[in-house]
C-alpha cells in the first residue's frame, strides 16, 4: 500500500494554482525518526513566485475587503471540514515528518478545526470589529460631529508556519485562521520540515476558498529552506502584516526587517519562553511527588519541543527541595529518548546543552535512556544550579529547545521574590502552592506568596496557580503572549479569539452620509452585530 507522502507532488499554490517544478534549488524532507529524506523534491521559491503571491493576495483584498461576517464564517468552516475529510492522511503524513506520534497529531488536527469553527462562531456575533457609534451632540463642549467606528481587515498577511505543530501552528493554525477571520488575504512560508504535511493542508484551504467563491488570492503557499524566501515575503509591498511562531533569532529578524521596510508593518511573532515554575516549602511538603512526576511529563511532552515547555524551576534549597530533585531524577530516568523534529534542532539543543554543561556551578542531576539507532534522537536532561550562580550567568537564562530543563535552587522565599522580578519575559509562570496557602495572604500584598505572585503577573503573558504550562486552551479568555523575548507584543495573543485583533486596525467615520456608510455602522444595523451607541453597549 502507498503511502500518503508518494501522492504529494511537491509545488507551491499560488492563489490556489499549484506551481511546477522549475530548474532552481530543491530540498525534501526527513524521517526524523530514520534520518532518512522522503517524499518529492519541493522547490525553493523565487523572488518573483513570492512577488506573484503577494500581489495576488493585494488583488484579492481589493476584491473581498469589505466581507460580510457570514461569509468569512462559511470560508474557515469550510476550511475545517475540507482538513477533516483528509484527516487521517494528514495525520499520517505529519507524524512522517515530524515524528510526534498519531495521538498527539490527532489531537493537534481537533485543535485545528475545532479553532476555526471558533473564529467562525466569533465573527458571525461580531464583537470582535468593537463598532462604535457617537451621534452628533451640537450641545457637547465641544460640539460632537456624527462619529462611528469600527475596525477592518488591515490588508494581506504573511505567515511563517511552526516546526513543532505541523498543524495548529502551521499552514492551516493559528496565525492563519486569525488573518482569514479578519477578513485578511494570506500567503503562509511553510516550514520546512513537514512541506508534504503543508503542501495538503494548503490544497484544502484552496479548495474551500474556491468552494466559498471567493478570489483563489486569498490563499497561496510558498515553500523554502533559504532565508531569502522569507526575507523577500516580508519586504514585498503588499504584506501588511506578519504572523511568526519560532526561534527567537528567526522572529527578531523577520520583526527588525518589518520596521525597516519603507512602510513599517506590525511583525507578531512567538519566540520562545522559558516558562518559569515555582515550587513553594508547602507545596512541596503536600505532593513533592506528584509535583516530581508532573514536572518531567511537562518539560518532556513532545520531546520537550513545546513552546510552553518548563524550562525553569525555582526549589527551596533545602531537604524538601534535594528531595524533589531524588524524585525526579528516579521519573526522568525512566524517560525514553525521543525524536526531535530535525537534525537541525538537534544541533542547536546539542550546542546550547553544551554551553550549559560548562557553567561552574551547574550539575546534571539526572538524564533519560540514552539515544540508540539512527534519527534525530535525544536524551531528556534535568541539571540543576544554586540561585548566586543562575543570577550570574547571562547563558542560563536562554532557552534550551528540547527535553532539557534547569533547576535552581533558591535560599529563601524572599529570594524566590527577587528572582522572579529579574525574569526573562515569558509566555507563563507558574507557581505550585499548598493547601490554602496562595488564599492567605493575597490582600496583604507584603507576604512573600503574594509578592511572588505580582512579580510573575509582571513576566508573563499566563499567570498559572498549581497546574504545568503545557497544553493551551483555544478560548475567548486566553492569552498565549508575554513581554519580549517571549513575543515582539505582549498587548496581543497567538492563540483564542483575541488573536484576530492583530490583523485589524481601526477606522472613524465622520459625518458621513448614511448612504455610503460600511453596513456595519448604518442606523439600521443590517448586518444585526453588537454595537457600543453613545457609550452604551447594545447587544445585535
Amino acid at each position: 500500500m502507498s503511502s500518503p507522502i508518494d501522492r504529494v507532488t511537491g509545488a507551491h499554490l499560488i492563489a490556489g494554482t499549484p506551481q511546477p517544478l522549475g530548474g532552481g534549488p530543491t530540498f525534501r524532507a526527513v524521517d526524523p525518526a530514520r534520518g532518512v529524506p522522503i517524499g518529492p523534491e519541493f522547490p525553493e521559491a523565487t523572488e518573483a513566485q513570492v512577488t506573484a503571491a503577494a500581489t495576488a493576495a493585494a488583488q484579492a483584498f481589493a476584491a473581498t475587503g469589505d466581507l460580510p461576517p457570514a461569509a468569512i464564517a462559511e470560508l474557515l468552516e469550510a476550511i475545517a471540514a475540507g482538513l477533516e475529510a483528509i484527516g487521517d492522511e494528514l495525520v499520517e503524513l505529519a507524524d512522517l515528518e515530524t515524528a510526534l506520534g498519531p495521538t498527539r497529531l490527532t489531537g493537534e488536527l481537533a485543535r485545528t478545526c475545532g479553532q476555526l469553527r471558533l473564529f467562525a462562531t466569533t465573527v458571525r456575533e461580531g464583537s470582535h470589529l468593537d463598532v462604535r457609534i457617537d451621534p452628533a451632540d451640537p450641545s457637547a463642549t465641544p460640539p460632537r460631529p456624527d462619529l462611528r467606528r469600527l475596525k477592518v481587515a488591515r490588508g494581506p498577511v504573511a505567515v511563517f508556519g511552526a516546526s513543532n505543530f505541523p498543524l495548529a501552528f502551521s499552514v492551516p493554525g493559528g496565525d492563519t485562521a486569525s488573518a482569514l477571520a479578519a477578513g485578511c488575504p494570506v500567503v503562509v512560508k511553510a516550514h520546512p520540515s513537514h512541506p508534504a504535511t503543508s503542501q495538503r493542508c494548503g490544497e484544502a484551504i484552496a479548495a474551500a476558498v474556491a468552494a466559498c467563491g471567493l478570489p483563489g488570492g486569498m490563499f497561496s503557499l510558498l515553500h523554502g529552506r533559504r532565508t531569502e524566501v522569507g526575507r523577500a515575503l516580508v519586504l514585498a509591498a503588499p504584506i501588511a502584516a506578519v504572523g511568526f511562531t519560532g526561534s527567537l533569532a528567526g522572529g527578531r529578524a523577520l520583526f527588525d526587517l518589518g520596521a525597516a521596510r519603507p512602510d513599517p508593518i506590525p511583525v507578531y511573532a512567538e519566540m520562545g519562553s522559558l516558562n518559569p515554575v515555582f515550587l513553594t516549602a508547602a507545596a512541596l511538603a503536600a505532593r513533592s511527588e506528584q509535583l516530581a512526576e508532573g514536572f518531567v511529563g511537562s518539560m518532556t511532552l513532545g520531546t520537550g519541543q513545546f513552546c510552553t515547555k518548563p524550562g525553569l524551576v525555582f526549589v527551596p534549597d533545602d531537604d524538601a527541595g534535594r528531595r524533589f530533585e531524588q524524585q525526579v531524577a528516579a521519573v526522568l530516568g525512566e524517560q525514553p529518548a525521543g525524536a526531535l523534529l530535525n537534525a537541525g534542532v538537534l544541533g542547536a539543543l546539542d550546542e546550547r546543552l553544551g554551553v550549559t554543561r560548562a557553567v561552574d556551578g551547574v550539575q546534571v542531576l539526572a538524564e533519560g535512556h540514552p539515544p540508540a539507532g539512527a534519527g534525530s534522537r535525544c536524551a531528556a536532561t534535568v541539571l540543576a544550579t544554586d540561585l548566586a550562580t543562575y543570577r550570574a550567568t547571562a547563558e542560563l537564562r536562554e532557552e534550551h529547545f528540547g527535553p532539557v530543563s534547569l533547576i535552581v535552587r533558591c535560599p529563601t522565599p524572599e529570594s524566590m521574590v527577587e528572582v522572579a522580578r529579574e525574569l526573562p519575559g515569558s509566555l507563563t509562570v507558574s507557581i505550585h502552592v499548598g493547601p490554602g496557602e496562595l488564599a492567605e495572604d493575597t490582600t496583604s500584598g507584603q507576604e512573600p506568596l503574594a509578592a511572588l505572585q505580582a512579580a510573575a503577573r509582571g513576566r508573563c503573558g499566563r499567570l498559572i496557580v498549581d497546574q504545568f504550562p503545557t497544553g493551551v486552551a483555544v478560548s475567548p479568555a486566553m492569552h498565549h503572549g508575554g513581554p519580549y523575548p517571549a513575543t515582539t507584543d505582549a498587548a496581543h495573543t497567538s492563540v483564542g479569539t483575541a488573536a484576530i485583533e492583530r490583523f485589524l486596525r481601526a477606522v472613524c467615520y465622520q459625518n458621513v452620509p448614511a448612504a455610503v456608510l460600511p453596513p456595519a455602522l448604518r442606523d439600521d444595523n443590517p448586518l444585526g452585530l453588537p454595537r457600543t451607541i453613545d457609550g452604551q453597549r447594545n447587544p445585535a
